[in-house]
């Protein structure tokens, strides 16, 4: 494939930007303040500019390639919407293959898998599927899911966010254990209904696991450590140990019916919560962190639900945009 251009490492930082602004502006789901900051950086920089209209000429010489070569890299088994995300996601593999730029660097990034993902769902989406063996999938707010299937395994790979994972007996004639796998460690499904989350690097990254039916084993990491989850219980791994071995929180669920039920929560972790199903930024002013909310919260409006916090609780809300708000103490 010919080149347009020849990418020096100097400018390779640059047009992995570029093109993973491409990527998200391909998405359809770019929210305003993500608009306003892809045209601060456009602007903040000459080569920014020259970086993107380079992404931007390969686009559209890449949209005129054959589509039989995307079908070689479609996995088999995809739904048509898969597949069809796919098509698209391909257009900017084989520029980044054109461009000689960091492919590995840009195929490395969260956003980069997130969008990539065979299913996903975006900010305050919901969205439910049933596999090929029967096994049924439900994602909540914000998450993104690969679905590996091969003759040894039939491997779930939990990329960002939380999945309800309803199994189904294997089709195949050697039957092949269903794992779902996390950045933390797997869990083994041994005949069940179970929930797992992933919760974002930081401080504490961790992955919460919340067994209904059945039972699942969890391992941590590569540490070779296990854990077995029956029926009502629940935990916590990360790639070292495990902890947090309770009861099975049911109302965990409750976003399945559009719900966020909250049972004397502090409103710093009500809002933490809150926040997975809006854009942008919720702040919560630590003089108000430890107020006790408790209730049930239709999810469909956000907003409605920070109006209700202002009237029940000694609490203001503030917004510098629609996507900055700040819940801090009444003056």
């Amino acid at each position: 494939m010919s080149r347009a251009w020849a990418a020096t490492p100097q400018d390779s930082r640059i047009e992995t930007q570029a093109l993973q602004w491409q990527v998200a502006l391909w998405s359809g789901e770019v929210q305003e303040h993500e608009l306003q900051a892809f045209r601060d950086w456009l602007q903040a920089d000459p080569e920014h500019q020259a970086a993107w209209e380079r992404v931007e000429r390969f686009g559209r010489q890449m949209q005129a390639a054959p589509q039989d070569v995307a079908a070689h890299v479609l996995r088999a088994g995809l739904s048509p919407q898969a597949v069809q995300r796919r098509r698209s996601i391909l257009r900017g593999l084989l520029l980044v293959a054109g461009g000689g730029l960091t492919a590995y660097g840009v195929g490395r990034t969260p956003h980069w898998a997130h969008w990539n993902a065979d299913y996903r769902t975006g900010r305050g989406q919901r969205a439910e599927w049933t596999l090929p063996d029967g096994t049924q999938l439900a994602l909540n707010t914000d998450s993104a899911l690969d679905v590996q299937y091969d003759l040894a395994e039939r491997r779930l790979v939990l990329l960002a966010g939380e999945v309800l994972v309803s199994t189904s007996p294997d089709t195949q004639s050697r039957s092949r254990p269903l794992v779902v796998h996390t950045a933390q460690g797997t869990v083994q499904a041994l005949g069940t209904r179970f929930l797992v989350r992933q919760y974002p690097d930081g401080a504490l990254p961790r992955v919460s696991v919340q067994v209904y039916d059945g039972a699942v084993q969890l391992q941590a990491g590569h540490s070779g450590r296990r854990l077995r989850l029956d029926a009502g219980q629940q935990a916590f791994f990360n790639q070292i140990e495990f902890g947090g071995l309770a009861a099975a929180d049911v109302q965990a669920l409750a976003w399945q019916r559009g719900l966020l039920v909250a049972e004397r929560w502090r409103l710093a972790d009500f809002l933490r919560e809150l926040a997975r199903y809006r854009s942008g930024v919720l702040r919560c002013d630590p003089a108000v962190a430890d107020l006790i909310v408790s209730g049930v919260y239709p999810l469909r409006d956000t907003d409605a639900i920070l109006q209700s916090l202002a009237q029940a609780l000694p609490v203001r809300i503030s917004r510098v945009t629609p996507y900055w708000v700040t819940v801090s103490a009444q003056p």
